[in-house]
């Protein structure tokens, strides 16, 4: 990584580079608001999307289950390598799903359904044997993501964890250690 950073010899939390302004503003609002030393989009991480200076844990965040069912299906060759690219380099690379409490789990997660089927609106993603009519091919469904999460824990070192979306930068700050004003 970059050349070591700090504030006032607090440690600061850097946001990669790749990170999209605007998606990540209620992040960015939080830390500012509670005081924690924060570097938005200021350097270009080789995974993850927050790091500490100095620390071995790199957070990344995804939007929803949506997102990560992308990353465990046709990206998962990519997203493999990537959690194994973390941990050859001696880090504990953490996804932080941004989740509405419906599925914030495990357990809830099972019964999650795509959302791909319902905006092309072609075929009914409730049903079992149902495939896209417009993709043709059956759309991931929460079951199957709880199951590759766990395979992915266990073969890759990675770790997944649900949050809401207001609870995103406080999550990341208690991982990495970070104190902050209440």
């Amino acid at each position: 990584m970059a050349q070591s950073r700090s504030i006032n010899g607090r440690a600061v939390i850097i946001e990669d580079t790749r990170q999209q302004e605007l998606k990540h503003r209620h992040i960015e609002k939080w830390m500012v608001a509670h005081g924690v030393c924060f570097a938005p989009r200021a350097t270009a991480l080789p995974f993850g999307d927050y790091m500490l200076e100095g620390s071995n844990i790199s957070i990344d965040t995804k939007k929803d289950v949506q997102e990560v069912a992308g990353n465990l299906g046709k990206q998962h060759a990519r997203f493999a390598r990537e959690c194994d690219k973390a941990r050859a380099e001696g880090y504990r690379l953490i996804i932080l799903i941004e989740e509405h409490p419906e599925y914030n789990d495990r357990k809830k997660l099972r019964a999650w359904k795509s959302y791909v089927c319902r905006r092309c609106r072609k075929c009914n993603p409730f049903e079992k044997s149902s495939k896209c009519a417009k993709y043709r091919v059956k759309p991931m469904n929460g079951n199957s993501i709880a199951k590759i999460i766990e395979r992915m824990e266990e073969n890759h070192g990675v770790r997944f964890e649900f949050c809401h979306k207001r609870d995103t930068a406080r999550r990341i700050c208690d991982i990495l250690g970070v104190k902050y004003k209440e």
